[in-house]
């Protein structure tokens, strides 16, 4: 708060033009609504929205002559999806997955004379609670004995491929793909 010797500077305002799109129709899909800021030569940000989700990104280093529109329909969508959300995943753990990965290691052992006909059911059913584990967190806390005998001390390393797709990363492509359909579909009507 400023007192009465101390004199504020006043803030600076910069107007920049934001162009807002809303795209319907695209199937499985609610209304999609964007907004596109050119900020200056080769610099660009985009805000996406479906459904109470946003992701934004900003480029400062986009290819020459591209508005950002333009530079958001070059961009393949994995890259797209990096720039929205670093944590986003193609793929996720799947309890479901690593129980049948578990079930199957135990069946090998079994086949192998590794594991006695008792100990192997034993662990088949066991394997059975991995179904409602939510994460490798989960098991390190729920699990991590049982994990152990499975697949050895350090588990964790071999249950990378217990995965399923991940929805929302199909679900964040899905919109990208509108996204970049309505944006080509807008820039060809201009071009006109």
């Amino acid at each position: 708060m400023p007192t009465e010797n101390n004199s504020v500077e006043p803030l600076q305002v910069e107007r920049s033009t934001v162009t807002k799109l809303v795209i319907t129709g695209a199937p499985s899909l609610d209304p999609i609504t964007v907004f596109l800021e050119d900020l200056a030569q080769c610099r660009g940000k985009i805000t996406v929205s479906c459904w109470g989700k946003s992701w934004t990104a900003y480029w400062g280093g986009m290819w020459d002559s591209l508005n950002i529109g333009q530079f958001f329909c070059e961009l393949s969508t994995g890259y797209i999806i990096g720039y929205f959300d670093q944590a986003m995943s193609p793929r996720q753990f799947s309890g479901e997955a690593l129980a049948n990965k578990a079930q199957n290691t135990v069946l090998k052992g079994r086949r192998r004379g590794e594991l006695g006909q008792d100990e192997a059911r034993e662990l088949f059913t066991k394997a059975e609670d991995f179904r409602e584990s939510p994460s490798i967190d989960h098991l390190h806390a729920a699990h991590s004995e049982l994990m152990a005998k499975l697949f050895g001390d350090e588990w964790w390393h071999l249950t990378n491929d217990a995965t399923e797709p991940n929805p929302d990363y199909a679900y964040l492509e899905r919109i990208i793909h509108a996204v970049q359909q309505a944006l080509s579909q807008e820039q060809q009507q201009t071009a006109v």
